[in-house]
């Protein structure tokens, strides 16, 4: 069998790569606003106003879909015409 010729090295003394970032504190505002919109939607109901209740079903409902959205990826510099 022909040697390899991956170079990678492992163990303590191999260079370490990229760290993974975290995702879940990017979310805490999505959270957030989930339980605001809720807390409306409740106060709406509670309280005979249907402009609370509706901005509170808006605000979770928005606040949902932001948290199933896939993460966001760094945008590319738009190429510039030339002078």
């Amino acid at each position: 069998m022909p040697a390899s010729d991956d170079t990678r090295t492992t163990g303590p003394g191999a260079p370490a790569g990229p760290r993974p970032r975290r995702r879940g504190y990017r979310r805490a505002g999505a959270w957030l606003a989930v339980a605001l919109g809720v807390w409306a939607a409740v106060a709406g109901a509670t309280l005979p106003n249907g402009l609370v209740l509706a901005a509170g079903l808006v605000v979770a409902a928005l606040a949902v879909n932001r948290l199933g959205a896939e993460p966001r990826t760094h945008r590319r510099a738009k190429p510039m015409a030339p002078p």
